[in-house]
């Protein structure tokens, strides 16, 4: 299956499933129009004849655009294994620390703590008299919007904390003008990162191992992270930043100390209810699964999917290293320090190019220059990038929704590698337009 067809094909899935349960198969699609049916059937029986179903999801698939209509079939996926008797679990696969802790204390612009809408009163009323605050019934504004409100010149102050969207968000070019069109610009954050380079106010923030708290990993289990040295230099821990800063605006945050934040999330988030900061232990302990929303009928089958001609490139996280942080380990440098493009094998011969060969990856936006990785077993038609090496640059490369990208590969000739415009691959300070990517 190419990227970008994953909804299409899930829907095929699904209308198997529902064709087998004798229902909703008019409202969902019809499996037998659907052409190169006989991977989905595969699935369909093996689904069928299961007496239990974990769908995992990966959070890559939330960079495509069509991310939505993903979900969607997701949602019909698990209902039709109800109907089915298959009593299904979900979980998200997230390749980022304390991902999931995030998502449980209400960081995505449509929740609440806890993974409660936003439009729920009931969930919205409680925190309201937790907090002696209003909370707008409203989604909030992703990245997307809050970049595109920077352009607009409707965002007086921009706040970020732990995060480097220029070199994470697709698009650095674009992302570098948003940045740049705010008033001021603040960054949190242990490094200094592309992001932080423009900032006006830099608050340097304490590092792993430099303050106490918890992660939530992504089997829901909550571990403790000790405190086990001071932050260096004038660094402070983020609740105290986070402190400063509201006492500046003259208000104080509560609770205030790590105990007490844990015990009011014990208190308001009901996946973490009956948990407590000294029960934790050297093991961890687990949150509560959150009850299965009722359902709300099937969403209809997206369009067909048009494969595209030509490569496309992918990205996403390596063996040695996760997101942007894990690069700057001496350690695993020694193991993964060279940045690489991986393709078929192939297609790379097709192409004139073999294994160690310097390569170019040409987009419309922008090129990059890595060591070439053959790989017999790569799917054809795609090209990979891991995102983790920042001097590629990579999302210079990569325009907002679109997902994956159209790209070109070639083999580096020796007068393009010295040549004036490519000078910087070598040293990573210009491999694109702008190029220099999460959490």
């Amino acid at each position: 299956m190419r990227p970008g067809g994953e909804a299409a094909s899930l829907a095929e899935v699904v209308a198997g499933l529902a064709a087998a349960a004798d229902t909703v198969g008019a409202a969902i699609g019809d499996p037998s129009e659907k052409p190169g049916r006989e991977d989905s059937d595969r699935l369909v029986a093996g689904l069928r004849d299961s007496r239990g179903v974990t769908v995992l999801v990966s959070v890559g698939l939330l960079r495509s655009p069509e991310a939505r209509a993903l979900l969607q079939q997701v949602s019909n996926l698990l209902q039709a294994l109800r109907m089915l008797g298959k009593d299904p679990a979900m979980q998200f696969l997230f390749d980022r620390a304390n991902q999931m802790g995030a998502w449980d204390m209400g960081v995505l612009p449509v929740a609440l703590p806890g993974l409660r809408a936003v439009t729920d009163d009931a969930a919205r009323a409680a925190l309201e008299r937790a907090w002696g605050a209003e909370i707008p019934s409203e989604p909030g504004a992703n990245l997307d919007a809050i970049l595109d409100l920077c352009i607009d010149g409707r965002i007086g102050a921009l706040y970020v904390a732990g995060t480097d969207p220029l070199i994470a968000y697709p698009d650095r070019d674009f992302v570098k003008r948003a940045l740049g069109a705010a008033d001021l610009l603040i960054v949190q954050d242990t490094f200094l990162t592309d992001t932080a380079g423009l900032a006006e106010v830099v608050l340097p923030a304490a590092g792993y191992g430099e303050e106490a708290g918890t992660f939530t990993n992504n089997e829901g289990r909550i571990q403790t992270v000790r405190k086990f040295r001071e932050p260096a230099f004038e660094a402070r821990g983020n609740l105290e930043i986070f402190e400063l800063v509201a006492a500046l605006r003259r208000q104080v945050l509560k609770p205030s100390m790590q105990g007490e934040v844990f015990d009011e999330i014990d208190r308001l988030v009901p996946a973490y209810q009956g948990l407590t900061l000294d029960g934790l232990g050297a093991d961890g302990a687990f949150t509560q699964a959150d009850p299965t929303p009722p359902a709300s009928g099937f969403y209809p089958a997206p369009p067909t999917f048009e494969v595209r001609d030509g490569l496309m490139l992918v990205t996403g996280d390596c063996l040695f290293h996760n997101g942007y942080l894990s690069e700057r380990s001496e350690i695993l440098n020694t193991v993964a320090d060279d940045p690489y493009v991986e393709m078929n094998a192939q297609e790379a011969a097709q192409l004139g190019v073999s294994d160690g060969d310097q390569v170019v990856v040409r987009s419309a936006q922008a090129e990059l220059t890595a060591k070439l990785k053959v790989n017999r077993r790569f799917p054809r038609g795609l090209v990979f990038v891991p995102e983790n090496y920042r001097a590629l640059r990579l999302n210079g490369l990569m325009q907002r929704g679109e997902y994956p990208c159209p790209v070109e590969v070639q083999k580096a000739h020796a007068t393009f590698e010295i040549g004036a415009d490519t000078a910087p691959a070598a040293n990573g300070e210009d491999v694109a337009p702008g190029m220099a990517g999460s959490p």
